[in-house]
């Protein structure tokens, strides 16, 4: 198991290990080393940005003087979503990309998480060698190297950018004139960059959630508390809203009835049109094992192959980049159009779902129809240490008994999360009542060990 890197870069609580001052700079200068040594570009330059929270600005100013000390420059963009840092590395060619941000997490948490060249997250194999390298004994006490002149770019125009390439993405006659949108910025990356994308657009945009203070980013608002969202739809009579996490790399939409729409409904909706309309390559998609039993019956009758893979969009987008697909993502809504981005992308997607709203003349919520999602239930249990889960065997003989139960009716995935300390357990069944009694079983289980 990784002992820095999660399923999406490396995690904490500022302030504590591993992000302090000295470790982070570390792991600045390890990493600009590293890629820099492995890559012949002449373009000696990471892109860094990073989201609303308060220890944000700080660590982006240490993690930079840790690469700086490598001899690369900083190209920073400042308060970005998440996938612009992929798009403009990518557009810039630059060595890689670095983004300050703990995504969903409430604000005491951040992160560091780093992209290729191309705009992909780090594969595993390069977050190993920069593991054994940051935990090498020789290593352990950090002093950063004393190269200069190297300079610190800061870039205003890094949204204005972004917006070009988002448009770019539509159909040049599209707008969304007479769409009715509330946007929940979660007070975090997206906070001024989605109202303007959708207002230059031309639809009638509310906006909820876009007054970050450093403190208040993913509280009670962003694509894990909805209810917010879901009143400001059915008060505004909006035709849906759209909810973004604290770095905008996800999105999750509410209809114009104010039900929740996950990305579940999001790829389904995106496949059934891109399908219909001959543009889904290879007649697949890729999703995470975390998907709902009904999003692969309905693909299965549609006659779309669906992939699986572990969680985090990574692992998605290296699926799709096998097989040749251009759509895929997680029910958590990290979505990917990889005919225009190679991860996750809150705001593309929300792009993208509301260009077929307005095309196809359809609400949310008729489109929604085509999936009838089974009863899921998902239960976090906090733990101290992440045991494998094989070594606890009343856990694993309890997840076995309910797999019995289940049979072809339902599904058991239990899995440690890889950016906080939880335990994750996910039931699915014929009714609630069935699957909540199932999982409080598994819940139980793991509590004990043997």
């Amino acid at each position: 198991m990784k002992k820095l890197f999660g399923t999406d870069g490396i995690r904490g609580i500022a302030g504590e290990y591993p992000l302090v001052p000295e470790y982070i700079e570390k792991i600045g200068y390890i990493t600009a080393s590293i890629i820099a040594a492995s890559n012949n570009s002449r373009v000696k330059e990471f892109v860094i940005g990073r989201d609303t929270r308060e220890s944000s600005e700080e660590i982006s100013k240490i993690i930079s003087k840790g690469i700086n000390s490598a001899g690369i420059n900083i190209f920073d963009c400042g308060v970005v979503p998440t996938p612009a840092i992929s798009y403009i590395t990518s557009k810039r060619t630059s060595l890689a990309g670095c983004v300050i941000s703990a995504s969903h997490n409430s604000s005491e948490f951040n992160g560091i998480k780093f992209f290729s060249t191309s705009g992909v997250k780090i594969v595993d194999k390069l977050e190993a060698e920069i593991e054994e390298v940051f935990f090498n004994e020789k290593n352990k006490s950090f002093v950063s190297a004393k190269k200069t002149g190297k300079v610190v770019h800061r870039d205003s125009s890094a949204e204005d950018t972004y917006i070009k390439f988002l448009s770019y993405t539509l159909s040049r006659c599209l707008n969304l004139n007479g769409l009715k949108i509330v946007l929940d910025c979660a007070n975090g990356s997206n906070y001024k960059i989605a109202s303007r994308i959708f207002s230059d657009l031309k639809a009638d945009v509310t906006l909820i959630s876009a007054e970050p203070d450093g403190k208040n980013i993913n509280k009670d608002c962003g694509a894990l508390h909805l209810e917010n969202l879901q009143k400001a739809v059915i008060d505004k009579k909006a035709d849906f809203g759209i909810a973004y996490d604290g770095d905008g790399d996800r999105c999750i939409f509410v209809d114009n009835k104010g039900e929740i729409r996950d990305g579940d409904y999001l790829i389904a909706i995106a496949a059934n049109y891109l399908k219909d309309n001959g543009k889904l390559k290879n007649n697949a998609v890729v999703t995470t094992i975390m998907a709902n039993v009904g999003f692969f019956k309905l693909m299965e009758s549609k006659g779309i192959k669906v992939l699986s893979c572990s969680v985090g969009d990574k692992y998605v987008y290296e699926e799709m980049l096998k097989n040749d697909i251009i759509l895929g993502g997680e029910q958590s809504g990290h979505i990917i159009f990889r005919n225009y981005l190679n991860t996750g992308d809150g705001l593309l997607t929300s792009l993208q779902i509301a260009s077929i709203l307005k095309q196809t003349g359809n609400t949310l919520f008729d489109l929604s129809k085509i999936i009838r999602k089974y009863p899921q239930v998902l239960l976090n249990i906090r733990v101290e240490k992440k045991f494998p889960i094989s070594d606890n065997k009343k856990l694993s003989d309890a997840i076995k008994d309910v797999e019995d139960k289940l049979k072809n009716d339902g599904r058991v995935v239990v899995r440690y999360s890889g950016t906080e300390p939880l335990l994750r357990i996910m039931v699915e069944g014929p009714d609630d009542k069935t699957i909540n009694q199932y999982a409080q079983e598994i819940a139980e289980a793991a509590n004990t060990r043997e």
